[in-house]
């Protein structure tokens, strides 16, 4: 955002930069950079100016991640809460907050995208209604993780009302289509080196699923989006990315013919804004878990664990905890996780599994009592094949 001229970006990357001792830069070729710096100057000014046209008074930015969003939006009048990993917002937050003119209309939370109640709870006390906006979050979500994160944000717009913009659907192909109008023949070589460099960043082996769509089939990828979002009874404006964007300052590193070139590819390109159709079935509603609760214990060398409620970003770090600190005090030949209560694990929970599970060499961790959720959510991961899992008995 900074090389692309964004305002205010330069002065965040000079907070983060003293804040951690290191500079932000990650990428060093010229073609990439001018690659990315395109797409993300389009991707924000587009999306600010469409949540400034939403006609709601309150953008909650879905993840807020580092960028100068919540600045622009305090400044326009408008009411900005940050949602992201609690890591993020905790440092985010405070740099964002001393650059801020208009500080009391911004706030972060610290949240799981999959968790309702921690959505639920950071919009407490908001009142009229809400600018969802999500961009670049969807395509790291596995095909069970999407379809709760759309029943959380139905969960949400059914409470305060507005709608949800994102440009996740077709980010993929601006991604190829802004590289391939304004790189020619080295698109292919500079994706694929841009690819690596955000999967090298990312705990997520795969960007993609079921609500991205493929570049290369795209017309049966956005029905199956479409579907998605049927499925969810909320329905979803296209809006045409080369009408929608405006002027950027990019353009002054392009020469004409590739600024023709770029506006013509945009004009393929669509960002969605979604808003509800009818109730959601019962069944799809979000669901109000347990809270999360674990009991563990050291017993003849086995590292016990009974597990209630969700394992998620928010909870995930006490399980890691646990085990870390016994891992330092004891020697553990092996590890075993009782499931019979637990109701839902994410992303961020089976990476803890999986570093349990490297710290145990000679034997797999064990999984008793999974419920059928729960075995699926293994199952589309792979998960099934890494640990030794006893599927909870049917009543």
């Amino acid at each position: 955002m900074a090389e692309a001229g964004i305002p205010d970006a330069g002065h965040i990357v000079h907070s983060l930069e003293q804040k951690s001792g290191a500079g932000m830069s990650g990428i060093e070729d010229p073609g990439v950079i001018l690659g990315n710096a395109l797409v993300v100057e389009a991707k924000y000014r587009t999306m600010c100016r469409l949540i400034e046209e939403s006609g709601c008074r309150t953008n909650v930015d879905l993840p807020c991640g580092y960028t100068p969003k919540a600045l622009h939006m305090t400044r326009k009048g408008m009411q900005f809460i940050g949602l992201d990993l609690p890591i993020v917002a905790g440092e985010a937050g405070p740099i964002l907050l001393s650059l801020a003119e208009h500080p009391e209309r911004m706030r972060f939370s610290g949240v799981d995208a999959t968790n309702y109640d921690s959505l639920a709870a950071a919009l407490e006390g908001v009142d009229g209604p809400i600018c969802i906006s999500t961009e670049g979050m969807m395509m790291y979500f596995t095909e069970s993780e999407v379809f709760t994160v759309l029943t959380n944000i139905h969960g949400l717009l059914e409470e305060h009302g507005g709608c949800w913009i994102t440009p996740d659907p077709e980010f993929i192909l601006q991604f190829y289509l802004t590289f391939r109008s304004v790189l020619g023949k080295d698109a292919v070589e500079k994706l694929a080196a841009s690819r690596n460099s955000a999967e090298g960043a990312s705990d997520v082996g795969n960007l993609t699923n079921s609500f991205i769509a493929d570049p290369m089939d795209v017309e049966n990828s956005l029905q199956t989006v479409k579907a998605f979002l049927h499925r969810h009874n909320m329905r979803a404006e296209r809006v045409n990315l080369g009408e929608a964007m405006p002027e950027l300052t990019m353009y002054g590193k392009l020469t004409g013919e590739q600024i023709a070139e770029f506006r013509m590819a945009m004009s393929r390109c669509h960002y969605w804004v979604i808003r509800l159709a009818e109730d959601l079935y019962e069944d799809d509603k979000p669901q109000k878990d347990s809270p999360f609760e674990m009991d563990c214990a050291l017993v003849d060398g086995t590292f016990r664990v009974s597990l209630r409620g969700r394992v998620d970003t928010i909870t995930a770090p006490e399980l890691l905890k646990a085990w870390e600190t016994e891992k330092a005090a004891n020697t553990i030949q092996a590890a075993e996780m009782d499931c019979s209560g637990l109701q839902y694990i994410s992303s961020a929970g089976l990476r803890v599994l999986m570093m349990i599970q490297k710290g145990l060499p000679g034997a797999p961790v064990k999984l008793t009592g999974v419920n059928d959720a729960v075995w699926e959510i293994l199952e589309t991961t792979g998960f099934i094949d890494i640990f030794e899992i006893e599927r909870q008995a049917v009543k």
